[in-house]
């Protein structure tokens, strides 16, 4: 009797653990998923068994995902980027113009979060993307770059944000002030050519949003060089 209550706990408490996710968005690849689960905001975008390519024209290769984010979640994708690509770059939170980016820039060897504007009129502000906000105060850190397919982990928890890339601790943000909004939706944005595969939005609540224990920072936090008033 003992052995079957013991079973029926440990199978209730998997239970609720797994409840506490719940995979909103994973993508498909088929031939239609592009037009259904995306919007292209520019450059050329491609879709077929393999994944997402993505590639510039004159300015940003940009792609936005239809699905809305919840409070709290985990984005988990691969990405493939060209050598010669400057930036690759993840949009998150995006609400109106505003939005939180992680960009793996590949010309500095870093991986940084940036306060960012995606804005609808690109020839009025110069290009489609900038840092709009909090220039110079935002976390950075140094990761040489690798031409070797990446796999991201994001995840939002209250106002505090994680990120690994091949189950490496790389950089984190404690939002204190309020600016990261909640929900809106995210996205892809390259400077050149870059393969995305693996999209998966999972929502998370109850202990499964937690802030990870195990988190620990492979390599320090830079500082800023410089702060624009």
């Amino acid at each position: 009797m003992k052995r079957i209550i013991s079973f029926l706990l440990l199978t209730i408490a998997g239970y609720t653990a797994q409840a506490q996710t719940r995979t909103l968005f994973q993508e498909t690849y088929k031939s239609n998923s592009l037009k259904k689960n995306w919007s292209v905001i520019n450059g050329d975008w491609k879709v077929n068994e393999l994944g997402i390519t993505g590639n510039k024209n004159t300015d940003w290769a940009i792609l936005i995902s239809k699905k809305t984010l919840p409070k709290d979640y985990i984005l988990t994708f691969s990405s493939l980027v060209d050598p010669k690509a400057y930036l690759f770059e993840v949009i998150t939170n995006l609400n109106g113009e505003k939005y939180l980016g992680f960009l793996l820039n590949q010309l500095e060897n870093r991986v940084a979060i940036e306060d960012r504007s995606l804005f609808a009129d690109p020839v009025k502000k110069g290009t489609f993307i900038h840092s709009t906000g909090h220039i110079g105060l935002m976390p950075k850190v140094k990761k040489p770059s690798e031409h070797i397919w990446q796999n991201w982990k994001i995840q939002k928890t209250g106002n505090q944000i994680f990120v690994w890339i091949n189950n490496d601790a790389i950089i984190s943000l404690n939002d204190t002030t309020g600016f990261v909004k909640p929900k809106g939706t995210f996205g892809f944005a390259i400077n050149g050519e870059a393969m995305i595969k693996d999209v998966k939005l999972i929502k998370t609540r109850g202990e499964a949003s937690l802030p990870p224990k195990s988190f620990v920072l492979k390599s320090p936090v830079e500082k800023p060089f410089f702060v624009f008033e």
